[in-house]
């Protein structure tokens, strides 16, 4: 007869290497998302009551929204993770245009280009400064 497979408790699981790799990049993505979803609405908001804006600063004006929530997923997974800030970084904003990209396929069928590709590396490399500037960044001890 089998013996049932035991629980494994929340110590057990935070030892694992994969999860203590994983983790903070996975919250970092979430919280670049978050970000990315606020200034989305703001952006929105500010659109309907100019009433009228040039067609052609909607790009620019998406990247550098998609930049500040790479910087903010990179600066979030660097924290929690404590080390390796760029890899931290530029894995959670790989992962967050990961997510964007994907969104962009399905709701607007919008296609890998060359605008997609350097918005990509646009987003990898603010991630990546995100968490550098987050490992760097002394902490206060009272």
């Amino acid at each position: 007869m089998k013996k049932p497979k035991r629980v494994k408790s929340n110590r057990e699981r935070m030892q694992n290497p994969v999860w203590k790799i994983l983790r903070p990049i996975v919250f970092g993505t979430l919280a670049g998302a978050a970000v990315c979803t606020v200034l989305l609405l703001v952006l929105s908001l500010i659109l309907v009551a100019a009433k009228q804006l040039p067609q052609s600063l909607l790009q620019p004006l998406t990247v550098l929204i998609a930049a500040l929530g790479a910087f903010a997923a990179g600066y979030i997974a660097a924290r929690m993770s404590g080390e390796r800030g760029m890899m931290n970084g530029a894995g959670s904003a790989f992962l967050l245009f990961g997510l964007l990209f994907l969104a962009g396929l399905t709701i607007t069928g919008e296609s890998v280009s060359a605008f997609m590709l350097t918005k990509g590396l646009i987003m990898v490399i603010t991630g990546a400064i995100g968490g550098i500037l987050s490992v760097n960044k002394k902490s206060r001890r009272k």
